[in-house]
């Protein structure tokens, strides 16, 4: 997945900062526009204004991410319409649209990173929790584009792709150090460079972050023998992560290193309950960007990259008078390429073809009991490919119509051929007034954990079909005055031959393909700027995801979601102060109950006084303490997980 030229290109970067106001730069930070930004990157693999992306495209900006205190990427997209995020104290999911389905690592929704794909190449889930690979003080904007993404992108890319850019040198000039604690003895360290490096312009990040464990209660594991239910000193996490990007004229050379490990509480796939349960999750990738423009009329983007990732865990398994130990040791290893071709020498014409594979050169899990007595339980090691061809083109039908079609055909790492097509339809009459008529489908192939992961609690199934999405959608947007967007987004999809993890008639789990899911919603969204930088945004998403054969409503997701943000200048320079609000309907578990709905507060103050190196932040996360319940798939014994009450962070900064 190519990186956008024009994102990576030079105006994108600028010419080298003037010492003298470096300093400036980097407290100009968090002041920086918190509105949404007018271009896109990802809708179309080139930068253009978000009235001609072929999609619903909702972005947000760096300024306001850290205007909002947002710690991860998944916080981030749960400040967007129809988003949702779910919890398991393992990872973080994405419930998109009204699809939150067992077993799912986020793996219908494509993850980026300046255009290059990051789901890994054994789960292909997208990671979006503490275990993404990008510290979110490296993120210039995030865009998602709602919708099918598979025209573009390939498997994977169901219900929507999420486009993270990275910051350049110039907006993260010279050294600047940052330290944070908060509740639970939680603290985080980070440090950031940018400048000139061996005739490159070079950014460079580390973050390293703690969470300590501490004790949670479960009722479901309530006896004697399980310590009354209480989980000792559990939920601990940690992460560390590195990046670096190196910009020569054409050629850009992005790397990244994270690892993630997490203590696990809650006694998932049968392990015993209060027993050490530790998984780790490695991942690094190394990409190659070179873009040129041949003439007016030509550009050229090369795309070559190489993907890492490894998993481990060390489980301990019942009964407790004569336990054993389990150890899985995954691994995945890929190497992949891209190249694009645009012409716009055809008359009111953009033209766009390219190639793209994927080469898994090792897919492998390795699950075996260490002690009393050494047994494997699983222990495959495969490789795979996947190759495609993609063309599209943006007519100019009229000055007020805009015609966008795209077709991709791919071959699946099965053998078999998927084409995805997409069309859109723009209608723009007026400055006022933009809407588009879009319609598409998409794919998602069974991976390798789904197909052939087996043990106690769990069957292999290598003969899961493809699962396939159909799509129309309608969207609007009326910006009656410069300080006022209206936007609204009327969207119906089907899912067929939908890969979920069930539990069969003995009791075992296994992947499936279960029939068909129906899902049609509303968003809707008002952003209202003040002149003196204020910025007020409401978004109201209804949803309804149902089955196709019984009609019935699907678990995991709300029916409503209500979502408010608030920035605003403080009466001081260089104050910034931001609070969201995020309401969320009622939710069926797997097993049917009913979890209530909950209202989430986060407010955040920022203070980088002009002329001064420092920098303080402070951060209450859910203000009122709420402690709702997400709903968990069926590898937990719990039908619901409680999440986190009030929480504190306090943030120091210093530039160099």
């Amino acid at each position: 997945m190519a990186v956008c030229a024009h994102a990576q290109g030079p105006s994108a970067d600028g010419a080298a900062a003037d010492p003298s106001t470096t300093l400036q730069d980097l407290q100009r930070v968090l002041t920086q526009p918190v509105y949404g930004d007018g271009r896109t990157a990802g809708a179309s693999k080139h930068e253009q204004d978000l009235e001609r992306a072929p999609a619903a495209v909702v972005i947000r900006t760096g300024g306001e991410i850290r205007a909002q205190g947002y710690r991860t990427l998944a916080e981030v997209l749960e400040s967007m319409p129809g988003i949702n995020i779910q919890y398991d104290r393992t990872y973080a999911y994405g419930g998109i649209r009204g699809i939150s389905r067992p077993g799912d690592f986020t793996s219908r929704l494509l993850v980026l990173i300046d255009g290059a794909r990051i789901n890994d190449a054994l789960y292909e889930g997208g990671p979006v929790g503490r275990e993404f690979p990008l510290d979110v003080s490296l993120i210039d904007r995030v865009e998602f584009i709602a919708g099918p993404g598979s025209a573009l992108y390939g498997s994977s890319a169901v219900l929507g792709v999420v486009n993270v850019i990275t910051r350049t040198p110039s907006q993260l000039a010279g050294l600047k150090v940052s330290g944070e604690i908060g509740t639970s003895a939680n603290r985080k360290a980070g440090a950031t460079w940018g400048g000139e490096l061996a005739g490159a312009r070079v950014i460079f990040g580390l973050a390293s972050e703690r969470r300590p464990g501490r004790d949670l209660y479960f009722p479901e594991f309530d006896t004697p023998e399980n310590n009354g239910g209480i989980a000792d000193d559990a939920d601990g996490e940690s992460a560390g992560k590195m990046f670096m990007k190196a910009r020569w004229s054409s050629l850009t050379v992005s790397a990244g290193l994270s690892e993630r490990e997490k203590h696990i509480p809650t006694a998932s796939y049968g392990v015993l309950f209060g027993a050490p349960n530790v998984w780790t999750d490695r991942y690094g990738f190394l990409n190659a960007d070179y873009a040129e423009r041949l003439d007016a009329n030509q550009e050229i983007s090369l795309r070559a990259g190489l993907e890492r990732y490894r998993f481990r865990l060390r489980s301990v398994f019942g009964p407790r008078d004569d336990p054993s130990v389990s150890t899985e040791a995954d691994a995945a290893n890929a190497w992949s390429g891209e190249a694009r071709y645009s012409w716009l020498g055809f008359a009111d014409h953009r033209l766009t073809a390219g190639i793209e594979f994927q080469r898994n050169t090792r897919q492998s899990i390795l699950l075996q009991s260490a002690s009393p007595d050494a047994q494997v339980l699983t222990d495959f090691n495969v490789d795979s490919a996947r190759y495609a061809f993609y063309a599209a083109d943006e007519w100019q039908l009229a000055p007020a119509w805009l015609l966008n079609a795209g077709l991709r055909a791919d071959r699946r790492i099965d053998g078999q051929f998927t084409t995805s097509p997409r069309w859109a339809v723009i209608w723009t009459p007026n400055r006022q007034w933009t809407l588009k008529w879009t319609q598409g489908s998409a794919f998602r192939e069974p991976n390798a954990f789904e197909r052939l992961y087996a043990d106690d609690t769990q069957r292999a199934n290598p003969n899961l079909k493809v699962e396939t999405l159909a799509s129309r959608e309608l969207v609007a947007s009326w910006r009656p005055s410069e300080a006022l967007t209206l936007e609204s987004s009327l969207y119906a999809f089907r899912i067929r031959d939908v890969i979920e993890l069930m539990t069969a008639g003995d009791g075992m789990n296994v992947f499936g393909n279960r029939g068909g899911l129906n899902s049609r919603g509303l968003d809707l969204t008002a952003t209202y700027v003040w002149p003196h930088g204020a910025q007020l945004r409401a978004s109201w998403s209804r949803q309804l995801a149902t089955d196709q054969d019984t009609g019935e409503v699907l678990s995991g997701a709300p029916r409503s979601l209500v979502k408010l943000a608030w920035t605003i200048p403080g009466p001081l320079a260089g104050t910034l102060f931001g609070t969201n609000i995020r309401y969320v309907s009622s939710r069926l578990t797997r097993s049917g109950n009913r979890l209530g709905a909950y209202v989430h507060a986060n407010a955040h103050l920022n203070y980088a006084p002009p002329g001064r190196p420092w920098s303080v932040a402070v951060g209450v996360y859910n203000l009122t303490g709420e402690r709702h319940e997400d709903p968990v798939g069926p590898e937990h014994v719990q039908d619901a997980v409680a999440q986190d009450g009030r929480e504190f962070r306090l943030q120091l900064g210093w530039a160099f």
